[in-house]
């Protein structure tokens, strides 16, 4: 069996790498010179003192413990699959609690749960084209929460002048040492509660293009070119759907 497979069948191998990647973002969070951009959006956000959700790309996840200063807690959503549990065994070094659940089937106790966390007052984050795909596409669940909770959502991306893109689905980013990075908070969206089918359509597209175009900003000003988003028809034939 491969080394790979076996950490993420075992249980304690699983947590030994999370506890190893953690020191890693801590790593490359004290040695690179951080830029951050929260005040025109998120700090009135926060400031109104309501809940809200956070969106940001499957592949910009590693630095993501460090986007978030205040002293609230955040709850995050990952997947029900191995590498979820990996992403929530990483966070949860940071003091990040986890809600696991599916993207792919209605998976009514996870909203549930999410919706009651947001009524509580708390705050959540997410990345809607986790975790398989396609690469920065938003899935319509993050606008479905929105109108159901009557929570803003807000956009958010990093990048780092020195990186590595990995050749995973969604082309991983995974930031190196001794460098620069920047961290971007966007416009929030509103989802009314009673916004029908083709308004729900227009805000997932509007929101899937902040969120892009905040992702694309913060590359460039780290002096990359702009990732581009997946093909879904390619995808799914990548697939064999």
């Amino acid at each position: 069996m491969k080394l790979s497979k076996r950490i993420l069948r075992s249980d304690r191998l699983r947590r030994a790498l999370c506890f190893l990647i953690s020191l890693y973002v801590r790593l490359i969070h004290v040695t690179t010179r951080w830029e951050r951009h929260e005040e025109e959006f998120l700090k009135p956000l926060y400031d109104s003192g309501k809940p809200f959700m956070m969106a940001l790309w499957h592949n910009r996840v590693v630095m993501m413990p460090h986007a978030w200063r205040f002293k609230d807690e955040v709850t995050i959503f990952t997947s029900d699959h191995r590498d979820g549990r990996l992403v929530a065994y990483v966070m949860q070094w940071f003091g990040f609690t986890t809600i696991h659940g599916s993207t792919n089937r209605t998976d009514l106790g996870s909203l549930r749960q999410i919706l009651r966390h947001l009524k509580d007052g708390g705050y959540f984050g997410m990345t809607p084209d986790g975790p398989r795909g396609p690469r920065m596409r938003l899935k319509a669940g993050v606008i479905s929460i929105a109108r159901l909770s009557g929570c803003p959502i807000i956009p958010i991306a990093y990048s780092t002048s020195n990186r590595r893109l990995l050749n995973t689905w969604d082309r991983l980013c995974v930031p190196l040492p001794f460098g620069r990075g920047v961290y971007l908070w966007g416009e929030p969206i509103y989802v009314p509660k009673d916004a029908d089918a083709d308004e729900q359509e227009a805000l997932r597209q509007e929101f899937e293009d902040r969120l892009f175009e905040l992702t694309a900003r913060a590359d460039e000003m780290m002096g990359h070119a702009r990732l581009e988003k997946a093909d879904p028809d390619d995808y799914r034939r990548k697939r064999g759907e």
